[in-house]
């Protein structure tokens, strides 16, 4: 089962900064996820639309200068851009970068061949995902050859319409609405599957027993150690969906 690190390793830094990418990268994630907003055409690494929730800045984010942002810390530490993260990460564990606000299909879909050009990434060490659908299918006819990863915060009436349209490398799933008919529709299309967000070790084993191909974690070496010693035989059912 693939670890991926949950905004860095956010559960010991601040999340989405360069400190919690490089404890993750030493503590042998191999894959990390992180969020990105628009500012100015420049993709910057932040979770919330709204600056106040992390850090000491005020406003909505993309109504920031690159200036303003330069000087709003999280902790203390630096909102990184996505080129500084990718630097960082570069060849060292694959990157699933969420498309979280508004004006950030555009940037990326430009960037994109530079990641691969400039920084070596290969296009399977790049997972791009959203909530956003409609800019995955403008992903898709943009970058066919680019890994995409559809986002789902319930179990939705139409997901096989989703799946056929965007052809996805990946489904990431709500630990909360687990559906036992999707994780089987995936696994016969031969999608993964990744849920989150998921910290506890008996909901690792749950989701291990299930086949689940990954999980999203806050402290990715609590989930590499608890995923490395066999699961009780025991482990009661959970109350998935059907």
């Amino acid at each position: 089962m693939l670890v991926i690190a949950h905004r860095g390793a956010s559960g010991h830094c601040p999340e989405n900064t360069l400190s919690a990418m490089e404890y993750a990268l030493s503590l042998g994630a191999e894959a990390i996820e992180l969020d990105v907003h628009c500012v100015e055409g420049e993709l910057y690494v932040f979770h919330d639309r709204r600056l106040e929730y992390k850090s000491c800045g005020q406003g909505l984010i993309d109504q920031r200068s690159q200036n303003e942002l330069s000087q709003i810390t999280v902790l203390g530490e630096a909102i990184p851009t996505l080129w500084q993260v990718l630097q960082l990460v570069a060849g060292r564990a694959m990157v699933n970068i969420e498309l979280k606000g508004v004006n950030t299909l555009a940037p990326l879909i430009a960037a994109y061949p530079r990641y691969l050009s400039e920084l070596g990434f290969s296009a399977e060490q790049l997972l791009i995902s959203s909530f956003n659908h409609r800019y995955l299918l403008q992903l898709r006819q943009a970058l066919p050859h680019a890994r995409i990863g559809v986002l789902f915060s319930g179990i939705p009436l139409d997901y096989d319409t989703t799946i056929n349209a965007i052809q996805p490398y990946s489904l990431h799933l709500d630990i909360n609405f687990i559906s036992l008919d999707m994780l089987k529709c995936a696994q016969q299309l031969g999608i993964k599957t990744y849920a989150y967000t998921v910290d506890y070790i008996d909901d690792m084993h749950y989701l291990q027993q299930l086949g689940v191909d990954g999980i999203f974690c806050n402290f990715p070496d609590r989930a590499m150690h608890a995923l490395a010693e066999p699961a009780s035989a025991d482990i009661p059912a959970a109350n998935w969906f059907d």
